[in-house]
């Protein structure tokens, strides 16, 4: 009697794990698809650009352009981004100043003055 009992309990087990099993190989064999499906669609080289993408500018030279630095200043980086270059200048009083320029024409959009907080 507990043979028979053993035997049902274990038949039951197994078809458990059978079905686990199932089900795993078909998440995987999905999430493999999507892989590919990933991959596929990265490396097409489709040649449509998002339309918020914007359109790169024509950055011809414009010559020399300069700039004065505050008295003792020190550019401490820049960065390039969306036609604009940002300078990052310390000034000696602590603060910090970003000047701003346009790589179109070189002209100087502005500078944010960043103050030390007394």
């Amino acid at each position: 009697m507990a043979a028979t009992i053993n035997r049902k309990f274990g038949i039951k087990v197994m078809r458990a794990l059978k079905t686990i099993v199932v089900v795993m190989a078909i998440l995987i064999v999905a999430g493999l698809a999507l892989l590919a499906y990933g991959l596929v669609t990265r490396l097409s080289g489709s040649t449509e650009e998002p339309a918020s993408r914007p359109t790169p500018a024509d950055h011809s030279a414009f010559g020399d352009v300069e700039t004065v630095l505050p008295p003792n200043g020190r550019v401490m980086g820049m960065a390039v981004d969306s036609g604009r270059a940002i300078i990052r200048v310390e000034t000696p009083d602590g603060g910090q100043s970003l000047m701003v320029f346009d790589l179109d024409n070189g002209a100087a959009l502005g500078v944010i003055r960043i103050k030390a907080a007394p």
